[in-house]
């Protein structure tokens, strides 16, 4: 028998067992493919929150990232050293320099938003998002690490195939796509549910349906709806339920399904996270879950809104190719595929299909790597056991997703600064007459926003003696000078923090000295 016969059978038999499993190939191959609307919808949606981010961070741009505010440079180097030289913005202190990096990526943003050179301008826009909350990690909650995770998942996947300026100068698209880069797109919320209903697991309160009644009575990060909420427990322990059985049940109600059912399950999702932003004030996270959830709607629900739009709104949108002519320059094909034109004839030719089949296959290879980070860095997170040492790097670790896990925290706090004036007299450090300790009328009040209790838990955390601590004194012994006109010779920072009552009235709140400054030493 010659050495073909011999591999024949086991070719042929081979081919049996591939034939046999298309079936369950094209279950998992449905389950995975996303229809590219849901994906410019995602580009859309990510490009609209950086656009947001910054404009909400662009109103304490001198306070949280310049060298006059309460984090400067110097604080920034001797922190967070997993950061450390990782952040342009902390190249330079002054002011000029972040707006301009703030006005650089605003632009970045809108070039995305609009799908030219999509994937380009997305990781550009990733890196200055990376550089902008590596420049101040005291003031990211868990939105933030989702922020950075979610464009960074996306960016493996087509999400300038439609809607976009790129699919005008192509001229062409495809209505879906199957890869590992959408199969990580789809699997990192089921992660960050899954991982989130483990670590919940292991507190008490959740899973015994008081856990979203303890969240909705921390009076400084609950909305005006949601203490409305809190005066119907019942109501709340069915949320609470309703909440965990999502969390639990997200493999299969996200990944299960396909078409009409999974539409609904998104849906289900997606009035979750509304009712999270309507009621709770933790930043961009329901913003966040809720574009997570666009790669779930499948080509049905476009097809239905699409069918919904007036016909003559129709009439107005020109064609692709009038589209692209009034592009003028920017209508043009990209000059990548006017340098690999796959109509040359030779050797040139076949260097050009060489490039983009490898172009491909790489992108192919990144997709996959993606998705076993994801998988892996998930999995280590919630079983405590440690990732291999050859990609156990600190950067790379950002699979972990304990909002509000094991328990809810059933205390809040303030931070009420008393100022000691050279002509001897004591008074608010920020104005507003003699420092008091009761519980204020609407204690979330006492936060501008989010960012500032992150920061204020961050210089508790720190210590007296910690750099965050001793710059956040420094810029209030100055701030005390400039409201009260008046030299200041110390201040002192303290944490209020007062119990959260689901039942009975509210305890005298305690007290503790955070910082002692003689602010002589500013």
């Amino acid at each position: 028998m010659s050495a073909a016969d011999s591999t024949t059978p086991s070719g042929g038999r081979l081919g049996r067992a591939w034939d046999r499993l298309s079936p369950v190939r094209e279950r998992v191959r449905k389950r995975f493919a996303v229809d590219t609307r849901s994906l410019a919808a995602v580009r859309i949606a990510l490009a609209l929150v950086i656009l947001l981010d910054l404009l909400h961070r662009s109103q304490d741009l001198a306070l949280f990232y310049t060298d006059a505010g309460v984090y400067p440079v110097a604080a920034y180097e001797a922190t967070y050293g997993q950061y450390t030289g990782v952040s342009i913005h902390a190249l330079s202190g002054d002011l000029w320099f972040q707006a301009v990096l703030f006005v650089v990526a605003g632009a970045f943003a809108v070039a995305f938003l609009l799908g030219y050179r999509t994937r380009l301008v997305g990781f550009v826009s990733l890196l200055l998002l990376f550089s902008l909350q590596a420049r101040n990690p005291a003031v990211l909650n868990g939105g933030d690490r989702l922020f950075r995770v979610l464009l960074a998942v996306a960016l493996v996947t087509p999400l300038g195939e439609r809607w976009s300026i790129d699919a005008l100068r192509r001229g062409s698209a495809r209505e879906r796509v199957a890869s590992f880069g959408t199969a990580a797109l789809l699997v990192q919320p089921v992660v960050v549910f899954t991982a989130n209903a483990i670590l919940k697991h292991a507190g008490q309160e959740w899973y015994a349906g008081d856990g979203l009644a303890i969240a909705l009575h921390n009076d400084v990060m609950t909305t005006a709806l949601g203490k409305v909420v809190v005066d119907f427990p019942t109501l709340l322990t069915l949320l609470n339920y309703g909440w965990v059985v999502l969390l639990s049940g997200s493999t299969l109600f996200l990944l299960g399904t396909v078409g009409r059912a999974r539409m609904l399950a998104a849906f289900t999702y997606t009035s979750a996270f509304v009712g999270m932003l309507l009621t709770m004030a933790v930043g961009l996270f329901p913003l966040l879950l809720m574009t997570a959830m666009l790669p779930y709607l499948p080509d049905l629900f476009w097809d239905e809104l699409a069918g919904r739009v007036p016909s003559a709104w129709h009439d107005r949108v020109p064609s692709p190719e009038a589209a692209a002519a009034a592009l003028g320059p920017l209508g043009r094909p990209p000059i990548e595929r006017r340098i690999l034109d796959p109509d040359r004839e030779g050797w040139y030719g076949e260097a050009s299909d060489y490039a983009v089949a490898y172009a491909r296959s790489l992108l192919t290879v990144l997709g996959f790597c993606v998705l076993v980070w994801i998988l892996v860095f998930s999995a280590s997170s919630v079983s405590g056991q440690d990732v291999p040492e050859q990609i156990d790097y600190e950067h790379l670790d950002q699979q972990k997703w304990g909002l509000y896990a094991p328990d809810p925290t059933e205390s809040y706090s303030w931070y009420p600064s008393r100022a000691y004036l050279a002509n001897g007299s004591m008074a608010n450090a920020f104005g507003g007459g003699e420092l008091t300790f009761d519980r204020p009328p609407n204690p979330a009040a006492e936060y501008p926003n989010f960012r500032h209790r992150k920061f204020m838990s961050a210089v508790n955390q720190a210590g007296p003696d910690g750099i965050i601590a001793e710059s956040y004194a420094d810029w209030v012994c100055e701030r005390a000078a400039a409201v009260h006109e008046e030299p200041v010779k110390r201040v002192t920072v303290y944490r209020v923090y007062q119990l959260s009552p689901i039942d009975g009235e509210y305890e005298d709140p305690g007290r503790q000295i955070v910082i002692e400054r003689d602010c002589s030493a500013a």
